[in-house]
């Protein structure tokens, strides 16, 4: 089999995540590995037999060579490991069952054959998930390859190709030889072992007949015009794609078929055409309304260094920063040419200074609360207009030329309109895909809206809002009754999230000292969403919040005393402690100041300190404690 081993650098939480397993950046090989055998449809442990090689397609060298070692079952000793992993993959199986997702995989992953097979294999086993999934297959670097092999120099301007003859007898080969590349790994049946053992036929005279794996489909569903002649270039058989037939592309979906597309396109007056790939993956992704975005990425995105997770405004700053190394003469260009970016990145070159477009950075990722609550939330906060579709190409142009990795263009333009998340996955990592589908952690790094968008300390001003919104709780008895005289004086431990200047939740989050088993501990009082906001993940928010905050602070445990609403916090890791007057897992000051009449319950929680490879960062600048 084919086994890799890569070094994990990204940020790995551990702690509050009841599902972490133990040394998890160790292991996550190993899972990935045995979860590809959980549905035993293929013979993850069987010698690959080699593809067809065509002369364009001479496989590259792997940096990192994979190394096959002889088949092993799981062991015995590693049980507990994959029962850990499969408990803490289960909610998101279910959470993405019947999602629809593009993945893109450019040329450059194509040719490297190992990278391509594991990579196939674990679209295989989404695809057995009930994941509903578009592939977009790329062609630049097999292109660039037939071109050199026949002495002809490739031709881009501003980040688009000059598609003459040559270089257009070049897309087609290339295209037609990728689908087939794939289209046979992805017919590559189950082994007969694993069917004998795990099932049984009606008849044991019958014989076995296998199917191909998945069915793929592929054809002209992207219809494009030509580029024609921009700024007196002429780029001949370059194609801009002007939209894809999502219809017939969501009637494959629902019938279990896998789409396949590709660098060309289609237009109306009956040619084919040469397309930007990302740009294929971009109208696809928007047109049939996509949950999510995958673009496998190789070393021009693991050269930025990139946190687990940006915000859709960081991610935009990311790009203008590049602008901003370019010079005022380009900028004032694209600002000529891309109205949809309002002269920002104008401003920010001329100040050689990034624009600010949330309060928070970023440094790791939120989970995807659109999933696990079955479609009721995206998590996001704050609300983004959708571009049009005109919008999208203005902005693909305009950053085409700026050099920058086609995979962070194609998710910034495909969160800008519509698109919930968009994921950027290292090819190399072996088990890429499901570790980054199926873990709360991830691997690669996830772009979507501000999930920490209006959230703040409470100012002066908010003192009205915030006794509002707890005074239908107090007179329920739900909370405890608070005078106004102790909202002010407690108002600089609070935190708000506000909208458009109204404040729709609030908690506080106050030191309690030591307990006797020497963990400081932290209250969390006075959480509430407003009720026409509840269910829509900014409670969510606001604990991840919160819960950062007190890590930055050195509290290492969190109570909360409560009455009516423990359902809501046991299903964020809150554990129950018994009744809040008798327990010892207090502070003494703060266990003799509770009303036992009252009969509140105690809830805990853990935080527990961060692994020495993970830098600690302010609340907002990071997600999940």
């Amino acid at each position: 089999m084919t086994l890799r081993s890569y070094s994990i650098t990204s940020p790995v939480r551990c702690g509050a995540n009841p599902w972490t397993i133990p040394n998890l950046a160790s292991t996550r090989t190993w899972a990935a590995k045995h979860f590809r055998g959980v549905l035993g449809t293929w013979d993850h442990h069987k010698a690959r037999a080699s593809l067809w090689q065509p002369t364009p397609y001479q496989w590259a060298p792997l940096t990192e060579r994979a190394q096959e070692l002889p088949s092993e079952a799981l062991e015995r000793k590693d049980f507990g490991k994959f029962v850990q992993f499969f408990r803490q993959a289960s909610p998101y199986i279910e959470g993405h069952r019947g999602r629809t997702f593009v993945v893109v995989i450019p040329g450059e992953v194509i040719l490297h054959r190992h990278l391509l097979q594991t990579l196939l294999e674990d679209i295989q086993l989404l695809h057995e998930l009930g994941c509903r999934l578009v592939v977009v297959l790329g062609a630049k670097t097999q292109i660039d390859n037939y071109l050199s092999m026949r002495g002809l120099e490739p031709k881009n301007v501003k980040g688009y190709r000059v598609t003459d003859e040559y270089a257009m007898l070049a897309a087609m080969e290339a295209a037609g030889t990728s689908r087939m590349l794939v289209e046979a790994q992805l017919s590559k049946a189950p082994a007969v072992s694993v069917i004998r053992r795990h099932t049984r036929s009606s008849n044991t005279s019958d014989e076995f007949h296998f199917a191909p794996a998945l069915r793929v489909v592929s054809g002209n569903y992207v219809t494009s015009k030509r580029r024609g002649v921009v700024d007196g270039v002429d780029f001949g058989s370059t194609g801009s794609v002007r939209f894809v037939q999502h219809e017939a592309i969501h009637q494959q979906l629902d019938l279990g078929h896998l789409v396949l597309l590709s660098n060309l396109g289609y237009s109306a007056s009956g040619e084919v055409l040469n397309c930007n790939t990302f740009d294929v993956a971009t109208h696809a992704a928007i047109e049939l309304k996509a949950d999510k975005i995958m673009c496998i990425t190789m070393d021009d995105v693991k050269s930025l260094n990139m946190p687990q997770w940006l915000s859709l405004g960081d991610a935009e700053a990311l790009i203008t920063e590049r602008l901003a190394g370019l010079g005022s003469d380009i900028a004032c260009s694209i600002d000529q040419t891309c109205p949809s970016l309002d002269g920002t990145a104008v401003e920010a070159i001329n100040s050689a200074t990034p624009p600010v477009y949330s309060s928070n950075a970023n440094g790791s990722r939120p989970p995807d609360q659109a999933y696990l609550n079955n479609g009721n939330s995206n998590g996001a906060m704050g609300s983004v207009r959708h571009q049009t579709l005109a919008e999208v190409e203005l902005d693909m142009d305009c950053w085409q030329a700026l050099d920058f990795p086609n995979a962070i263009l194609t998710a910034v333009v495909g969160c800008k309109s519509g698109v919930k998340r968009a994921h950027l996955v290292d090819a190399r990592q072996d088990g890429g895909l499901l570790l980054e589908l199926y873990s709360r952690d991830g691997v690669g790094t996830m772009i979507s809206t501000d999930f920490y968008e209006g959230i703040r300390p409470a100012q002066q001003v908010d003192l009205d809002s915030i006794e509002g919104l707890l005074r239908p709780l107090a007179q329920a008895g739900v909370t405890k009754a608070r005078s106004r005289e102790s909202l002010m004086r407690d108002l600089h431990s609070f935190t708000v999230l506000e909208r458009e200047s109204e404040v729709l939740a609030c908690v506080l989050l106050q030191d309690l000292g030591w307990s006797a088993d020497g963990a400081k501990c932290g209250e969390l009082a006075a959480f509430c969403v407003h009720p026409s906001h509840r269910g829509s993940g900014r409670g969510d928010s606001l604990l991840d919040y919160v819960e950062q905050s007190a890590r930055t602070r050195g509290i290492q445990r969190l109570v909360l005393l409560t009455t009516r609403t423990a359902d809501w916090f046991m299903q964020r890791d809150f554990k129950s402690a018994g009744c809040a007057h008798e327990s010892h897992v207090l502070p003494e000051s703060r266990r003799q100041a509770i009303d036992p009449a009252r009969n509140s319950q105690l809830y805990c929680k853990e935080i527990v300190a961060l692994n020495d490879t993970v830098q600690a960062a302010p609340a907002g600048k990071r997600i999940g404690f």
